[in-house]
């Protein structure tokens, strides 16, 4: 049986176990646009035993470690990704830098660019530098808003390159105890 139900307002009862609450049975979804279906979140440091520095020489991008993998509910979902990460370094040459991307894989395929972005390139001049004498460490945040229009399992991953071809190397989690942070929330529609 399927049918509308209009109202203003709905409350649950004031008095039990449950007072003041509008439950929805196991099993059941509520679904009302604009609101967190899910939040899947993971943190991890260089040294973790896990994680450790990721270095890249090459203005290709090269996988990292750091992803995070949600499973929508419904396929009209978007996905907002989130990405912290410190320790980005480039080894002192001249007017070069670190560029990261987002990529995506879903339902177990290949990794590819989030679409919507050039390359999926999420930022491209973190540490640039116009001195060769001078390194430094550099953090860097993202956001991105993904509509993969699927349920199945998508994997989002950091993908590092460098700016320009050159000698040297740019690198992150480039200490030990540099940390990252990700996560994928999605967003019904």
């Amino acid at each position: 049986m399927s049918g509308t139900i209009t109202v203003q307002n709905i409350q649950g009862p004031t008095t039990g176990s449950n007072a003041n609450q509008v439950l929805v049975p196991s099993g059941h979804t509520l679904h009302a646009p604009g609101h967190i279906v899910q939040v899947q979140e993971f943190q991890g440091y260089n040294g973790d035993g896990i994680h450790s520095n990721f270095s890249v020489s090459s203005t290709t991008y090269g996988a990292t470690p750091i992803a995070i993998t949600i499973t929508p509910k419904f396929s009209t979902s978007k996905i907002l990704v989130t990405m912290h990460a410190q320790g980005f370094y480039q080894q002192g040459v001249v007017a070069n830098a670190v560029k990261i991307a987002l990529y995506r894989s879903v339902g177990g395929g290949a990794f590819a660019a989030v679409p919507g972005l050039p390359s999926g390139q999420v930022s491209r001049h973190i540490g640039y530098m116009n001195s060769s004498s001078a390194t430094t460490l550099h953090a860097s945040s993202f956001q991105h808003l993904d509509s993969p229009a699927t349920t199945s399992a998508v994997i989002y991953k950091i993908y590092l390159a460098r700016l320009n071809s050159s000698s040297g190397y740019g690198r992150i989690l480039a200490n030990g105890d540099d940390s990252f942070s990700i996560s994928a929330m999605e967003l019904a529609q």
